[in-house]
């Protein structure tokens, strides 16, 4: 990727509008460069997302990041994604539709501080999110049965993440008993 004047004001831009941090730049710009070795897709990201889950979660909890579990799903599960997003400082607002045992949760999008496209500056025409089975994961080491499910983007096309009113969303099915 060239570096000249005009990707210097794109990161400029990127970096200033949505306040990223050194931190989140380093994860975007990682996972971008997987897409730079023809590494990066969403199988890709859902790997490293759920091999880091519950590593993370025992950071976020020995870190005291994290609420303690009720036992309650939908709870448990409204509060821990709450949580992650103020730890993480993934964009500012999170929004939660809860619709029966399916869970829609809206975070990040536009504001989105650890995209690989937007932040990363990732070269690629699918999307590549992390946070999907990352949830998943988070959800399930804090003893919630979450089970991501792909919704049907704008084209038509099955997705685990679909953009829409400026955040991107992930369907959660939560299973009885946690």
């Amino acid at each position: 990727m060239a570096q000249g004047g005009g990707f210097q004001d794109r990161v400029k831009k990127v970096a200033t509008e949505r306040g990223v941090t050194p931190c989140q730049a380093l994860f975007a710009v990682f996972l971008a460069s997987l897409s730079e070795a023809k590494m990066l897709n969403q199988a890709t990201a859902n790997f490293l997302a759920k091999s880091a889950a519950p590593k993370l979660y025992a950071y976020l909890r020995a870190m005291d990041l994290l609420p303690e579990p009720t036992g309650d799903p939908r709870h448990d599960a409204e509060e821990l994604v709450k949580a992650l997003n103020r730890a993480l400082e993934i964009g500012s607002r999170v929004e939660i539709e809860v619709h029966g045992d399916t869970m829609l949760i809206g975070l990040g999008g536009d504001e989105c501080r650890y995209c690989p496209k937007s932040v990363g500056l990732a070269e690629i025409p699918w999307a590549a999110c992390p946070f999907p089975k990352l949830l998943e994961g988070l959800l399930r080491s804090h003893g919630v049965d979450a089970t991501v499910e792909p919704q049907r983007g704008e084209d038509g096309q099955l997705r685990l993440v679909v953009k829409r009113q400026g955040l991107c969303w992930i369907k959660l099915r939560l299973q009885a008993g946690g």
